[in-house]
């Protein structure tokens, strides 16, 4: 069931043109597939180490790395933000041990970057998609870069039509950036005529995507993906309650997809 807890006000659902995306947490399991890729790093660690299987604590100190690139490095791409990243966390975590080989991390955060091609869908992407997309146009505002994107769109997502995809390497800045929501609105109305109003962005992350969607007066809805209050890279709502105005909460894509059928058959 749909859970509405931003304006009285709210849009009904089948409103709205367009369905805006983030791709990576909403779509395609990302801190699987990141956790995953860490695995040769966080081997290394002792077992003693208060974080060899503190997950949550893992992609927070991530995220916060990320988002430092994210604000410094804006027009990086994605897949070299990852290297440094991945080489900044394993001087984080490997502490006054060091590195003993330079030449190894850098191989080894070539590897993570390049492990955005394998990581999955959530098994309910795809069909949620496709009925998506007998009653919306389906876009995406993703943090990647194109190369990465295309190779998500061949693999974990192939077979799913878009009728547009931005991304930060189009952008030249990330999310939570204003700046990617405009050219996002920007680029709709010029290509399909879609006013704001008539848009509902739809994503997991809290920090990236609802925090500016409040910001700027964006109707979203947030799909939770079982994360509501668990530490990792999108926020907690109990940290941003008071900056975050979804007006629609999910556990899932089936969830809001059934919610729009249901709509449409009353």
């Amino acid at each position: 069931m749909a859970d509405i807890k931003g304006s009285e006000k709210a849009s009904a659902l089948s409103d709205f043109r367009v369905l805006s995306f983030d791709c990576y947490g909403t779509l395609v399991d990302w801190e699987s597939g990141f956790i995953k890729a860490l695995q040769p790093l966080l081997s290394q660690l002792p077992d003693t180490h208060p974080l060899k299987s503190s997950t949550p604590e893992v992609l927070s100190i991530f995220q916060k790395i990320k988002a430092q690139i994210f604000k410094t490095q804006p027009t990086l791409l994605y897949s070299q933000l990852l290297q440094q990243a991945y080489i900044a966390l394993a001087q984080s975590l490997r502490g006054s041990t060091g590195d003993p080989d330079p030449s190894s991390t850098s191989l080894e955060a070539e590897r993570f970057a390049s492990s955005i091609q394998n990581w999955e869908a959530f098994p309910d992407t795809r069909d949620a998609l496709q009925r998506l997309g007998r009653h919306f146009r389906l876009v995406i505002l993703s943090n990647v870069d194109n190369v990465s994107f295309g190779r998500t769109l061949q693999g974990p997502l192939e077979g799913v039509n878009f009728d547009a995809v931005y991304t930060a390497e189009d952008i030249g800045s990330y999310k939570p950036d204003h700046r990617n929501f405009a050219y996002m609105f920007s680029r709709l109305h010029a290509d399909f005529g879609v006013q704001k109003a008539e848009v509902l962005h739809v994503a997991q992350s809290l920090v990236n995507d609802h925090v500016p969607a409040k910001e700027l007066g964006i109707t979203s809805a947030w799909i939770t993906r079982g994360k509501e209050g668990q530490k990792g890279m999108g926020g907690t709502l109990q940290d941003l309650r008071e900056k975050v105005a979804f007006s629609w909460k999910f556990a899932d894509l089936t969830e809001l997809a059934s919610a729009v059928e249901m709509e449409r058959q009353g």
